[in-house]
């Protein structure tokens, strides 16, 4: 699209005088290029069935309704859409806005086409505010885009028509609103998707709306340089047409394109941050589209043997696409004119999904219709779904904003497997979340990465390229609540939460048998599932398993337990309530939280006895949890990874002061890495304090405070990796 294209779209002019055949003519015409006659005619019946729906209902425009439909089509018909697509487009408001039903439609044409006019029913019909009205619109949008991607399509040529004529609305409120919500939902969809074409329509027109001074400022200017760039590109694509051809290159094409006014914009807010227009210097832009990859390289060497390419500007997309299936080379290059010009090189095919992205990968079968989605394309549209499924609920809309930023709208690095298979993740996604794309169970029993063959932290991020072997362990599960902090994407922190709660649930289970058991001692009855014991016959074992942990959250007692399995026993022995002794001697333990979680089994250490006035600490070990003073002599000699922050009932969150004296070679190069240690594993450093010492060595006194002692575990381990420049001389935490 150049710069008289993007002109003509914002000089709309309302149809008021003329048949609508004509734009259907138009419609026609350009289906017939890939469309057999018996399907044109399926086209022409859409348009009768949606004319005589709408008759002479008009909008604000002053145009009749039927004008809407048929300009959104002709978006539409930029990414080749099938029959079903068109018909769905023409007849997309007829069910909302009409008395016309989903059975009509479905009797008159097609399963299909019914199907997806009632999910761009689903997604226009929004009856919450302001706030949630952009929540709902993105989980309806995306819930309806995994059920069938055509949805989206019409959707947004469907927006694209009625940003063009959002002048047309009396309210500039309505006309804000409107423009906000594009370029926050409408736009980073059409980016995602692929679709330059309509991101450039969508994001261009809201620009407009939202500051039409600045709008025009720029587009001004573009239009004033325009004749004068023309002249230039002239001579400069007849110059590289006959490079190319002297290097026996053929069967190729050479466009040029001119930035549009919102990427100008952009441009200048976040990489220039000034308003100066002469400091933008690639308003201009070329494209070489040939047969084959191979041509590519050969074009990419022609051009940088005859002009001078800026090293740090060659990217290459073909090696490594773009989470949009983008493939490309681009260069920049000196010389050509007096600034410096970006050059985009590929073949035609990948210039089709650069212009129409996952549309381009939608195969038009001539007999069937069918439609076939690449496999990266599945799993997203996968994601996608599972991502709306998850978060229905209107409580949990932070959850689903967070998730929708991370998982979908995201910028993505591709990362290789040892067998070189490609995993897409987020940019600032860790080597953990690695782990557990591949399946949860090799992120729930992580025991180290190895990138590139060399170790790295749990917390390392990797880049573009890496390939990424994961070492577990076989027989245990190294997974705990603390590499939360180490994860970055939703679906691998749902994995551990799943796997932390029901590793809880098992315990407070372990635990109140255990207590049920005493109780049952205590007053002469079986234990729980021996030979003689009753509740196990009596009472279903998933309803005593929730029975017990509704005595956790103290709605339910053993008492009443017992007492439904043996009433007889307690009616003839005259028992009472059972005893409050195991109470009273549990008494400690439920004044204690542990870790955020208040119903653990912990015992004092005998030695420092802790009370409540005192900062405490927990300590876990195969015999359970133990709670010890800050200046026990038992932590002395612990190691971290074995500390839980603890605090008494009423009391806020204990935070910890670690304290860290370090020996170093070179303070400089040295006390860099430290921090970056730090840095990555989010300590706050409190004070920090150097002194010289012997043998040209520095001395670090580091205090850090912390909410989680186990992380020091974690700082310690990646310090190690520096031993023979680093000396660990003191660690204490209090």
């Amino acid at each position: 699209m150049d710069i008289r294209q993007l002109n003509e779209f914002f000089e709309y002019k309302p149809v008021l005088d003329k048949d609508p055949q004509f734009i259907v003519d138009e419609i026609i015409f350009s289906a017939s290029k890939y469309l057999s006659q018996d399907k044109l005619k399926q086209i022409q019946k859409a348009y009768e069935f949606a004319k005589n729906a709408h008759g002479l209902a008009t909008r604000l425009s002053g145009e009749l309704y039927i004008i809407h439909p048929l300009r959104s089509t002709q978006f539409l018909m930029q990414i080749k859409p099938d029959l079903y697509s068109i018909q769905s487009c023409i007849l997309h408001d007829v069910i909302e806005d009409t008395p016309i039903t989903y059975d009509q439609i479905r009797k008159e044409f097609w399963d299909e086409v019914a199907n997806i006019c009632e999910w761009l029913v689903k997604v226009s019909k929004i009856k919450y505010k302001w706030e949630d009205r952009q929540l709902e619109t993105l989980k309806k949008t995306f819930l309806a885009m995994a059920q069938d991607l055509r949805v989206i399509f019409i959707k947004l040529a469907d927006r694209i028509h009625n940003i063009q004529t959002l002048h047309y609305h009396p309210s500039i409120e309505k006309r804000y609103k409107i423009a906000e919500e594009t370029l926050k939902i409408y736009v980073p969809i059409a980016k995602r998707l692929g679709l330059y074409y309509y991101q450039l329509y969508l994001e261009n027109w809201s620009f407009k709306v939202l500051d039409s001074l600045e709008f025009d400022r720029i587009l001004n200017y573009l239009k004033k340089y325009l004749g004068e760039w023309e002249k230039y590109t002239e001579k400069w694509i007849k110059s590289i047409k006959n490079m190319l051809v002297k290097e026996w290159v053929d069967n190729f094409e050479v466009k040029w394109r001119i930035k549009s006014p919102y990427r100008v914009y952009e441009k200048l807010q976040k990489k220039y941050q000034t308003n100066d227009l002469s400091s933008v210097m690639d308003f201009i832009g070329y494209r070489v589209i040939t047969k084959s990859v191979g041509d590519c390289y050969m074009v990419l060497w022609v051009i940088h043997k005859n002009y001078t390419p800026l090293i740090k500007k060659i990217k290459d997309y073909i090696a490594v696409p773009k989470f949009n299936w983008y493939k490309s080379i681009h260069t920049t290059v000196l010389w050509m004119f007096r600034f410096p010009v970006e050059i985009q090189i590929r073949t035609y095919e990948m210039d089709d999904i650069a212009e129409f992205g996952v549309a381009a990968h939608f195969a038009y079968s001539e007999q069937n219709e069918s439609i076939s989605v690449s496999q990266q394309q599945s799993q997203w549209i996968k994601k996608l779904k599972s991502i709306v499924d998850a978060y229905k609920t209107s409580d949990e809309k932070e959850s689903f904003k967070n998730e929708l930023n991370i998982e979908v709208l995201q910028k993505s690095i591709f990362i290789y497997t040892p067998q070189w298979d490609v995993v897409e993740l987020p940019s600032w996604a860790t080597v953990l979340d690695f782990a557990f794309n591949i399946h949860s169970e090799i992120g729930l029993k992580f025991k180290n990465a190895l990138v590139n063959r060399e170790i790295k932290p749990i917390s390392y991020i990797p880049k573009n390229g890496d390939v990424i072997h994961i070492n577990i362990f076989r027989n245990k599960y190294s997974a705990n609540k603390h590499w939360l902090e180490f994860l970055r994407t939703p679906t691998a922190k749902t994995q551990l939460l799943r796997f932390i709660r029901l590793q809880e649930k098992r315990e407070r289970l372990n635990i109140s048998i255990q207590w049920l058991n005493r109780e049952l001692k205590s007053i002469g009855l079986p234990i729980y599932k021996s030979d003689k014991d009753k509740i196990n016959k009596i009472i279903d074992e998933n309803e005593l398993e929730k029975r017990l942990l509704l005595v956790f959250e103290k709605k339910d007692t053993y008492h009443n337990i017992i007492k439904f399995a043996y009433p007889s026993f307690f009616i003839s022995n005259k028992i009472k309530p059972v005893s409050t002794k195991v109470e009273k001697s549990n008494f400690l333990d439920s004044q204690i939280i542990v870790d955020n979680n208040t119903f653990l089994n912990c015992t004092f250490c005998p030695e420092c006895k802790p009370k409540p006035e005192d900062k405490v600490i927990a300590k876990s070990s195969k015999f359970g949890l133990k709670i010890h003073k800050m200046d026990c002599k038992a932590l002395k000699t612990i190691s971290f990874d074995n500390l839980l922050e603890a605090h008494w009932n009423g009391q806020d969150n204990n935070e910890y002061k670690f304290v860290l004296k370090i020996k170093i070679l070179n303070k400089y190069i040295w006390m860099l890495d430290i921090m970056s240690v730090f840095s990555e594993l989010n300590f706050s450093i409190s004070e920090l304090r150097t002194k010289n010492s012997e043998n040209w060595m520095e001395i670090l006194d580091i205090e850090s405070l912390v909410l989680n002692p186990a992380k020091i575990w974690f700082l310690l381990k990646d310090l190690k990796k520096y031993t023979g420049s680093i000396d660990i001389i003191r660690k204490s935490i209090s």
